[in-house]
């Protein structure tokens, strides 16, 4: 764990002791499948989806989960996708945000156009040593 925290203080030196600590969540999801018994997911599920229903897809640029490259990705393969990027908060971008809250009715309401601009307003919080 010191080489992980080592390393997240040479990418990210302003944030805070607490956040660098904070230990990838996803590898402990295949011990909860194992020990529910859950079955392997058939190929199908693992292939990429491809439609032209308009999505929207909101990202946190601090999200640990789903990387903001791989929502991109996602957005690549959907020609009527809409994709954002909400500076400053993790994983639960929707309820973390208004503005993320504001560009899914925008969205719901005008599917094809949603208003996207408060997300270019919006910055990260600073991280201070104290």
């Amino acid at each position: 764990q010191r080489d992980v925290i080592a390393a997240g203080r040479r990418a990210f030196p302003a944030y805070p002791e607490s956040v660098l600590r904070q230990p990838p969540q996803s590898p402990l999801i295949f011990d909860d499948c194992r020990i529910w018994n859950v079955p392997v997911a058939p190929t199908a599920f693992r292939t990429p989806v491809a439609s032209r229903v308009p999505t929207l897809i909101v990202a946190g640029t601090f999200d640990g989960v789903t990387s903001l490259s791989w929502a991109q990705a996602v957005a690549k393969r959907l020609p009527n996708a809409r994709f954002v990027a909400i500076p400053g908060v993790g994983h639960f971008a929707l309820p973390e945000s208004r503005c993320a809250q504001a560009i899914m009715s925008s969205f719901l309401a005008h599917p094809g156009a949603p208003d996207t601009g408060c997300a270019a307003a919006l910055k990260p919080s600073v991280f201070k040593r104290q």
